[in-house]
């Protein structure tokens, strides 16, 4: 997204906290933070966030916390880094090349995606079957600054084939756009996450998935980073955001009907278009829990949020193979756990049953 519509962004953001503050004096005794989410329109795939907000998690952490959906991740990393969002929910790639570079001042401090998301994926009838079959074709991703374009790169780079020579990338945004662009052959092939794969195919584009190679699937993705600084001097934020985020997470879990109709009423825009109430509810159930499925691993040992060193080496490692980093960097630059104990901190099963006796009939 353009340095000038990120700014109306903020200007909007903070005005629409101005409106819901006006008299109201325990919102203003709440620390305001802002939050950037890697997506144009935020929907039932980040229901833990939009649930810890519309269910007071946030507030219960004594944050007043404002989600902004971003281009994508790579500028979700880039904005944290210029001071333009206090936690950023990135995919790790420009971040890490940022990183390595010395350019982004960022780190991870809880991991929200242990599966990589990226797909490369074709109309049924495509002549393409393998990574390799993508010399001299046009791939189209939501937009430049979208971690896709990085991870594109790494694909093709992985199938012996020159990311800059051999391939196109185009922006094609997200939704209708995207659909029409696919429909229409203006790009051979698209680099999309799992829940805009499914969302296609609720609009009635099935794409075909080009198979990936199991050591790119099992890499971890989006997580969320801030500042060395913001690490450093607001560890009770930080810690408050984690904590709100895996409270909303496992009420989106044991109560994923109400989470996605918690998410549509805040985001409208969100809704599936199927004019079948049951149906449209059941495809947002589908997406919600397709992407929340990854949000954990037997690795955690059952700590929402932990980043497992062993993987972001091997991500590293596979950037650096993939020539996307120059060079490695240490692991601990990257990623830090010094927050994910105490945001483990609450009673999870109060939680879970707060959720499994919330009426989902009653949010519609």
């Amino acid at each position: 997204m353009p340095g000038l519509n990120f700014s109306r962004v903020l200007i909007a953001a903070a005005a629409g906290i101005a409106v819901c503050m006006g008299g109201a004096g325990t919102a203003a005794a709440l620390d305001k933070v802002r939050v950037l989410i890697p997506v144009r329109n935020i929907d039932e795939a980040f229901s833990p966030f939009v649930v810890a907000k519309e269910k007071g998690y946030f507030a219960e952490e004594g944050l007043d916390v404002t989600l902004i959906a971003v281009g994508g991740s790579n500028e979700s990393a880039i904005q944290v880094s210029a001071g333009n969002g206090d936690v950023g929910a990135a995919s790790p790639g420009e971040a890490l090349v940022g990183i390595q570079s010395g350019k982004l001042d960022v780190r991870y401090f809880y991991s929200l995606y242990y599966e990589n998301i990226w797909h490369v994926a074709v109309l049924p009838d495509s002549p393409i079957k393998a990574l390799t079959d993508l010399k001299g074709k046009k791939l189209g991703v939501q937009s430049l600054g979208s971690a896709g374009t990085t991870f594109g790169k790494a694909f093709v780079q992985q199938a012996g084939l020159d990311p800059q020579a051999d391939v196109t990338f185009l922006p094609i945004g997200v939704g209708a756009q995207a659909v029409t662009s696919v429909r229409q052959k203006f790009v051979d092939a698209v680099v999309y996450w799992d829940a805009a794969l499914a969302k296609f195919r609720f609009s009635g584009l099935d794409l075909r998935e080009v198979p990936a190679p199991e050591g790119i699937r099992s890499l971890p993705d989006v997580g969320l980073l801030a500042t060395s600084d913001t690490i450093a001097k607001k560890p009770k934020m930080l810690t408050g955001v984690a904590r709100a985020v895996a409270k909303g997470y496992d009420f989106s879990m044991a109560n994923p009907k109400a989470a996605v109709l918690i998410t549509w009423k805040a985001y409208p825009e969100a809704k599936s278009k199927n004019p079948d109430a049951a149906a449209a509810l059941e495809e947002g159930v589908a997406v919600n829990q397709a992407r929340l499925g990854i949000w954990n691993s037997p690795k955690t040992e059952d700590q929402h949020g932990r980043l497992i060193d062993a993987d972001w080496k091997r991500l590293v490692d596979f950037f650096v193979e993939q020539k996307v980093l120059p060079a490695a960097v240490p692991v601990d630059r990257v990623i830090t756990n010094q927050f994910v104990k105490d945001a483990n901190s609450y009673d999870r099963q109060a939680v879970i049953a707060d959720a499994k006796k919330t009426d989902a009939s009653k949010l519609d």
